[in-house]
């Protein structure tokens, strides 16, 4: 692939990801949450009673910044915290009802807004597109 190639294409995924993400953050119910916030609700959703170590592991930032983010979420009280009933220093972290109902309004805007983004392709382009990203996500998580 030539070197000009390569640079259009990261320009132009840098500029679609930058404006998908702002047209994700137009949903009112969530205009309050950050990117990193709303990831971290989806990552407790997928893996209840996780540790604070797990969250920092899975987002690459030192443990004071995970406890930094699930404080702010803590704060709005998405998620609660507890003590593992097996070792007391280890502190599990869960979505509160309020935190699942915010997931699930989340998760419904953001089907909508790639819906209405999506819509300028295809179906077929939709395939095309979802098996090159499908190619490219299996390449990097080997």
């Amino acid at each position: 692939m030539s070197n000009d190639i390569t640079i259009e294409l990261m320009e132009t995924m840098f500029g679609v990801v930058r404006l998908i993400k702002e047209e994700m953050s137009h949903s009112h119910n969530l205009s309050h949450l950050s990117i990193l916030q709303m990831q971290a609700l989806f990552f407790l959703n997928q893996h209840e009673n996780t540790m604070m170590s797990d969250i920092a592991n899975y987002f690459h930032i030192e443990l004071p910044s995970a406890t930094s983010l699930m404080n702010k979420l803590y704060d709005q009280k998405l998620v609660k915290r507890h003590e593992d009933p097996k070792d007391r220093r280890l502190v599990r972290i869960t979505l509160t009802d309020k935190g699942k109902n915010l997931l699930q309004q989340a998760m419904n805007d953001r089907r909508k807004t790639m819906e209405n983004i999506l819509s300028y392709l295809s179906e077929k382009e939709k395939e095309r597109l979802l098996s090159i990203l499908k190619t490219l996500r299996g390449c990097l998580q080997k």
